[in-house]
C-alpha cells in the first residue's frame, strides 16, 4: 500500500474546527428556518451569549467576546436596527448605556440556546452521554490549560 492511499487522521484542533464549522452552519439554517434570517451565528456567540438579563455595557460584552469594543459596537447596532437589542440607560450610572433584549431578541437567544440544547443532545445519542461528558471535560480541561488563559506552557525538553 502506498503511502499517498493511507488516510492520515486529521489533527485534533483540525477536527474541532471542522466541527466549529458544521455546528455554525447549521446554526445558521436554524436561524434562517425559524424566522431569523438576518442573524447570523456571531451574533449568538459573541452577543447573546454574553449579556446579563438587567442588561450589559457594550464594552463588558467586547471584553467577554474578547474583541473591540468597536467590533461589539458594530454587532450591537446591527441587532439593534433590527429590533433584537436595544441600548438604555444605565440604571445605575445614568451616565452610560446597557445593552438590553429587546423581545425579538430574547425569542432569538432561546432559539439559539434551544439549537445548541438539541445538539448536545444528538451528539449524545450518537456517541453516548458518558463518551460526550469524557469530551467535555477533556476540552474543559485544555482550555484551562491554555497559555492565553494564564496556563503555564511546558517547554520541550532537549534530545
Amino acid at each position: 500500500m502506498s503511502e499517498a492511499s493511507v488516510q492520515r487522521q486529521p489533527f485534533l484542533p483540525q477536527m474541532i474546527s471542522e466541527a466549529f464549522r458544521q455546528l455554525m452552519d447549521d446554526l445558521h439554517q436554524h436561524l434562517v428556518d425559524t424566522g431569523h434570517a438576518d442573524l447570523r451565528p456571531t451574533h449568538c456567540l459573541n452577543v447573546f451569549r454574553f449579556m446579563d438579563c438587567d442588561g450589559t455595557r457594550p464594552t463588558t460584552l467586547a471584553r467577554r467576546a474578547g474583541m473591540t469594543p468597536q467590533a461589539m459596537s458594530e454587532l450591537v447596532g446591527y441587532l439593534e436596527q433590527r429590533d433584537y437589542v436595544r441600548r438604555v440607560p444605565d440604571p445605575t450610572d445614568g451616565r452610560g448605556r446597557v445593552v438590553v433584549y429587546a423581545d425579538r431578541g430574547t425569542h432569538a437567544a432561546e432559539i439559539a440556546n434551544g439549537f445548541f440544547a438539541d445538539m448536545e443532545a444528538r451528539w449524545g445519542a450518537l456517541v453516548g452521554p458518558d463518551r460526550l461528558q469524557d469530551v467535555k471535560s477533556a476540552l474543559t480541561e485544555i482550555l484551562g490549560a491554555s497559555p492565553s488563559r494564564g496556563a503555564v506552557t511546558p517547554k520541550a525538553s532537549a534530545p
